[in-house]
């Protein structure tokens, strides 16, 4: 039985969005026989053992200096949080494989290419990823992200000096025995930096348990469509531009917008919704539990997602697997995660020509409701094909060390 040193920050069950990944590769690992002995954060410790693990899966909890926790919560800090917890990672990583001899490495969350990992030091096959890291946001639509557009220009920044100068990113990258990107931005970064095995996967899937029992694809009710929105309230994640698209869309109020999430930016978004005038066609629900989310893809027509910046948004994916074609950008990882059979992809430009695409792309479906039902059934076929067995023994198999 091979031994796995799997380094997944993010790590919790029963969540989405990174703390599900790194669960997932965690208990995918072990479920294909590896003995996997996972590092994450001592506060995912209580989530974690809360749920049944088998025999050969082992966690092992890295927790920060008293008081430098409360880094995580601190805006930028975030950073100097990680990168102090990826070193004290590395640090219990060396004593465990002196002591049980690991035969791989693999470090899954977070990921973020920028931070790296320093696991490729341990001198044992190393393979980092899916992750993504490339993807700048258009400085076209910086208006979109108000006054946040300064933090993701020193984000910018800080990532531009982070791929020159963290050891743990250009060295590791050139010395990984494989190198998983998840977009194509990615991809051309880690070229220009000098990987050498570098490969193309998506960094996200699908637990078979999220699909429906039963699937129904989706045939809107006569004269209305349901659209929806689930994530993070982040600048970056674009909704102040959904929300544009729907003002264009005022003289249809036959067509409304559910918005699922919270975030920093809840209250810019409620006053936008608010100065547009659009209280009776959009509807923000709040924070809901991960397992009720699923009851949103199961009641809307189509999903509505404009981020401006991403590297392959989770939430594609799950709508997918309730067979709700998707309208999005051409962009970072949406242009990977929906096709012309599952959906809609409109060029991002200018804001004005982006707006009026989508605008159009809505009203298409809108009018050709036939049309909503043919990629209800392709995209669920796609999802079929992403889900974490799936994904884990493929890139186990194609670049695991036998």
């Amino acid at each position: 039985m091979q031994k796995i040193i799997l380094s997944a920050f993010a790590c919790e069950p029963g969540k989405g969005s990174e703390e599900g990944n790194g669960w997932h590769w965690a208990s995918g690992l072990a479920g294909l026989g590896y003995e996997v002995h996972c590092l994450t954060r001592s506060v995912n410790r209580t989530g974690i053992e809360s749920y049944p693990a088998p025999a050969n899966l082992h966690f092992h909890y890295v927790a920060m200096p008293a008081g430098s926790e409360r880094l995580f919560h601190m805006g930028p800090f975030i950073y100097v949080h990680y990168m102090a917890w990826q070193y004290l990672a590395y640090q219990k990583a060396k004593k465990l494989h002196k002591d049980l001899g690991f035969d791989i490495a693999h470090h899954v969350s977070w990921g973020s290419l920028q931070m790296g990992s320093h696991l490729y030091k341990l001198k044992i096959p190393f393979i980092f990823g899916p992750a993504g890291g490339g993807q700048h946001a258009p400085k076209a639509f910086k208006k979109y992200f108000g006054h946040h557009w300064v933090a993701e220009i020193k984000r910018e920044k800080i990532s531009n000096l982070l791929v020159k100068y963290n050891p743990a990113c250009k060295n590791m990258l050139q010395k990984a025995h494989a190198v998983l990107v998840s977009n194509s931005d990615t991809l051309e970064l880690v070229k220009s930096l000098g990987a050498k095995n570098y490969y193309f996967s998506l960094d996200t899937a699908l637990p078979e348990s999220f699909f429906p029992a039963v699937f129904k694809p989706k045939v809107p009710q006569p004269g209305k469509l349901k659209l929806l929105w689930v994530g993070r309230f982040m600048p970056r994640k674009g909704v102040l531009l959904t929300l544009e698209v729907m003002r264009a869309l005022k003289a249809y109020p036959q067509i409304s917008l559910t918005i699922v999430g919270y975030g920093e930016t809840e209250e810019e978004i409620a006053a936008c919704i608010r100065e547009y005038g659009l209280q009776d066609t959009v509807t923000l629900t709040g924070k809901v539990p991960y397992d009720e989310v699923r009851g949103y893809y199961d009641s809307h027509d189509v999903f509505f997602f404009t981020s401006l910046r991403d590297s392959c948004p989770a939430q594609l994916l799950e709508a997918a697997a309730f067979g709700t074609p998707v309208v999005t950008l051409n962009l970072h990882g949406q242009a990977l995660l929906v096709n012309d059979d599952t959906g809609i992809r409109c060029n991002v430009t200018t804001p004005d020509a982006t707006v009026l695409a989508l605008k159009d792309a809505l009203l298409d479906l809108y009018n050709n409701p036939d049309k909503i039902t043919k990629m209800s059934h392709e995209a669920v076929k796609f999802a079929k094909k992403q889900t974490w067995p799936a994904k884990i023994a493929a890139i186990t198999k194609d670049h695991y060390p036998v």
